[in-house]
């Protein structure tokens, strides 16, 4: 599509590459040594100490063939589908927002799973120049999955196209517009229309977030949310069920800022150390 902006298949390496993920040990010896156990965080503002010990492991980039759509979608369910046999989280860095159809896909193992998508779009077009399957369509591709149940939609803004609203109404997800989520507050927004499930698995497009703290991302948004409003969300989201995995799509590090590695990219990092520190600390697990 003509006016999106590239770049996102670099979202994962600026991610791992981010100084975050030296928190806990020595920042001067580099990243942490994948054989020992996890040396875990001090969060000063929760004032509590996460993932001392949990067991993480990083399974690589899976290799795709550009422009083949379905064998991409068929890889990527089939790594997804092994990291679910096994009972672990997913972790998912994107690439654009097609990621998530075949990540959740790969959570059938689960059986039943409830969607939670945080985005300023939609993404719900049947289809776009004819074609069902891309960024602008996940969640009406993930909507067709036979063990996916509740699908709840958190901080659509601004334009909407009018094929999206009457998608959201054949479908029937459950949309929480920006203005409900300011107004009521963030948090409460999550607390009120996720539903408790057996499993959950959550995905977040970086433009859900203002542009001012998420420049990196393909379709900037102004009148979004901040890292300290989606971690009040996250542990809420890691009380409703069972968070099976969740992906962070949209991260498009060469339109970031220079600064320590770019705000956005060091934004994604904290979003995924909080969210697993969240979710394994409502376990009450060490592995």
């Amino acid at each position: 599509i003509p006016h999106i902006r590239s770049g996102q298949a670099q979202g994962p390496r600026a991610v791992r590459e981010n100084p975050t993920f030296f928190y806990g040990g020595n920042p001067f010896d580099g990243p942490p040594d994948p054989t020992k156990p996890s040396a875990g965080f001090y969060s000063i503002d929760d004032e509590k100490e996460f993932l001392s010990g949990v067991t993480m492991a990083d399974i690589g980039d899976i290799v795709i063939t550009p422009g083949d759509i379905k064998k991409f979608i068929n890889t990527t369910t089939s790594v997804a589908r092994r990291v679910a046999e096994k009972k672990a989280v997913l972790v998912g860095v994107g690439g654009d927002h097609s990621i998530t159809l075949p990540l959740v896909r790969g959570m059938e193992p689960w059986e039943q799973v409830d969607v939670v998508h945080f985005d300023a779009h939609y993404d719900i077009r049947e289809d776009a120049a004819g074609q069902r399957y891309s960024h602008t369509s996940p969640i009406s591709r993930i909507a067709e999955l036979p063990f996916v149940g509740n699908i709840t939609q958190f901080g659509m803004r601004n334009m909407g196209s009018r094929a999206s609203l009457e998608q959201v109404k054949k479908l029937g997800t459950t949309v929480v517009t920006a203005r409900q989520m300011h107004e009521i507050g963030a948090h409460n927004a999550v607390e009120q229309y996720v539903p408790k499930a057996k499993n959950i698995y959550v995905t977040i497009d970086t433009d859900f977030f203002d542009w001012t703290s998420a420049p990196g991302t393909a379709l900037p948004e102004p009148g979004g949310f901040t890292l300290g409003q989606m971690r009040e969300c996250m542990k809420i989201l890691s009380k409703k069920g069972n968070i099976v995995g969740f992906d962070i799509a949209c991260l498009n590090p060469l339109l970031d800022t220079a600064f320590y590695g770019g705000i956005t990219i060091r934004l994604a990092s904290y979003l995924i150390a909080f969210f697993l520190g969240y979710i394994f600390d409502e376990r009450g697990e060490e592995l």
